[in-house]
């Protein structure tokens, strides 16, 4: 969690808040973290990054957890705003066959290998970037997600 330090509270309380930030990342993909902390006044903002188990969080839900999170933790005499930001589907929903061309080209992948990964049909595959087929969602989501592990991975 950042800004984290900026709390006027003891380690202990920390050491949780730190913990539960950690939590909610690795197990729900949300991320959490401190803008700013002036006259008793903490603003905090959550985003989840990814769906998990296909299900994303509304913001009340997001809000709800992270005051959850915080009960206990924090005096109650403070104000806590949580900014919560909605699940976004956005850089999913712009892959289009050129990006594809471009990302394929500066990883040195071909065809047969986003297939082997993905499974998705090297014909298929090779159809989309050639503009004859349409990109479908799932092929959108399952390019997204490829690679977005391929470039951390580094296999």
């Amino acid at each position: 969690m950042k800004n984290l330090d900026l709390l006027p509270v003891s380690e202990e309380k920390r050491k949780r808040l730190a913990t539960g930030s950690r939590m909610y990342q690795q197990y729900g993909h949300i991320v959490i973290d401190i803008v700013s902390f002036k006259d008793n006044r903490l603003i905090v903002r959550a985003e989840q990054k990814d769906m998990v188990n296909n299900k994303h969080l509304s913001k009340k839900e997001l809000t709800e957890r992270v005051r959850d999170m915080f009960k206990g933790e924090i005096p109650e005499e403070w104000k806590l705003t949580v900014s919560a930001v909605d699940f976004d589907r956005k850089d999913i929903d712009a892959l289009n066959a050129d990006g594809l061309k471009r990302r394929m080209q500066r990883l040195g992948l071909k065809s047969k290998h986003v297939s082997n990964y993905t499974g998705i049909d090297k014909c298929t595959i090779s159809s989309i970037l050639t503009g004859e087929k349409e990109l479908t969602k799932w092929h959108k989501t399952a390019f997204y997600y490829f690679f977005k592990y391929y470039e951390v991975a580094q296999f």
